[in-house]
């Protein structure tokens, strides 16, 4: 079994007794085929859980598409709580996940779930202990987070969807990932994924994760996985990939993948950094929103871009892809929209750093860091200290240098750059 099968406890959280009737109807409620579809139905929303209005409107749109549309399941892919997830309290997913969206009877309907990096910056395992809390599961068991990275199959008329949810933060790696859940999830995870692709004989396959490949907000692009997972996307016949972390909506096309884009359900953009192939950019949507996913057929599915409240924005369709026989040869790296320069990770004093959102150096040793915290905390859990920081405005969050801090000095947003140094060693007579 995956990391993520493995029991860690469940913290505060204590399961509920069900009954054999409540288990029966609860089962009839969640499972996907408990009522004949036509065709494969997702909602996707991402970066939602902003604890103000926003939010709440959403939750109304998304409400009202699932009355009209009945998915399956509502994928929540990442940043579900605002600014530290779970924050050590399964209470805060109560108030900022139940409290919003079960009110709403259509959202009654499983949530599968995955983390994204702001889930990460406290303990994220609250949040996959969730599922079996008495609070999620008295009321209906709709937080599914069985695992950071599981499998989910769909099905509609014969037709078959097999759904791989990834968590991109431990892709990506952060000292509190490896902290709990030791060093070597990152690679389980990466062969979980590629033998399931592999072994899956569904008709369609699709990846959903927090991170983009692509992006034309403000994030840009995830190197490592432009570098790692694409390739492996291509091979192995994934035709769309799902992703959030930058607040906006988009669709980018390249040479037969589409990434699409949700991560707009509470969160608002920011600044673009056209970070995608030149002319891939089929769609983008700065406002507040969600996705939805259409799957009639072995051929084609439909992704559909709503606002706020519901409405069609745009639609877009998803040709579906065969596995290659064999790997072909690799492809030079597209080039980009943007002017701005991608800095590839590399060891800064032999030491990878963790929990970066963007490389600002050649030396990788000057990074954007993906941190709640000051930089010298940032660079000091790597075995480094911090040789200068810097601040920049919220809405911004690229290489550009802000205001010079201390580096002991905490940040209430992310846009926090980093440079880290070699320790210093002290020598006694």
């Amino acid at each position: 079994a995956p990391f993520g099968a493995r029991d860690k406890g469940r913290f505060a959280c204590d399961s509920l007794a069900e009954t054999t009737m409540a288990k029966f109807w609860r089962f009839l409620l969640l499972s996907p085929a408990a009522v004949a579809q036509q065709c494969v139905e997702l909602l996707i929303i991402g970066d939602y859980g902003t604890r103000n209005h926003n939010q709440a409107a959403v939750a109304q749109g998304l409400a009202k598409l699932a009355g009209e549309r009945q998915p399956q399941a509502v994928a929540a892919i990442g940043d579900n709580i605002y600014p530290d997830g779970a924050a050590f309290n399964p209470y805060t997913i109560t108030r900022w996940w139940g409290d919003v969206y079960m009110p709403h009877a259509e959202l009654q309907r499983p949530w599968h779930v995955i983390t994204g990096n702001h889930d990460w910056w406290t303990d994220a395992l609250y949040e996959r202990a969730y599922t079996g809390c008495a609070a999620n599961q008295e009321k209906g068991g709709h937080w599914q987070l069985p695992h950071f990275w599981y499998k989910k199959s769909y099905t509609a008329k014969g037709l078959t969807v097999d759904a791989f949810y990834i968590d991109t933060q431990i892709w990506k790696g952060s000292p509190i990932v490896d902290s709990k859940l030791g060093p070597g999830a990152r690679e389980e995870q990466k062969q979980w994924l590629f033998s399931g692709l592999a072994e899956s004989t569904a008709d369609w396959r699709i990846v959903l994760g927090h991170h983009p490949v692509y992006s034309a907000g403000n994030h840009g692009v995830t190197e490592v996985l432009l570098s790692e997972l694409d390739p492996k996307l291509r091979e192995l016949g994934v035709p769309v990939y799902f992703a959030g972390h930058d607040h906006s909506k988009q669709v980018i096309y390249w040479e037969g993948m589409s990434y699409v884009i949700s991560g707009s359900g509470g969160a608002t953009a920011r600044a673009r950094s056209n970070q995608y192939p030149e002319g891939s950019l089929m769609h983008y949507f700065p406002d507040n929103g969600f996705v939805g996913l259409s799957v009639c057929n072995k051929q084609k599915a439909t992704v559909t871009i709503y606002s706020s409240g519901g409405d069609v924005q745009a639609t877009w369709k998803v040709r579906n892809a065969q596995k290659q026989t064999q790997r072909g040869a690799v492809k030079p790296q597209p080039r980009l929209q943007s002017k701005t320069a991608v800095y590839k990770a590399a060891a800064c004093h032999e030491v990878q750093l963790k929990s970066v959102e963007k490389w600002c150096s050649a030396d990788g040793c000057k990074v954007l860091a993906d941190s709640s915290g000051s930089c010298a905390d940032f660079c000091g859990e790597q075995t480094l200290r911090c040789s200068r920081a810097w601040a920049q405005p919220e809405e911004e969050q690229d290489c550009t240098e802000g205001a010079l801090l201390p580096c002991d000095v905490k940040v209430t947003n992310s846009s926090l750059i980093c440079e880290c140094a070699a320790t210093t060693a002290t020598f006694l007579p």
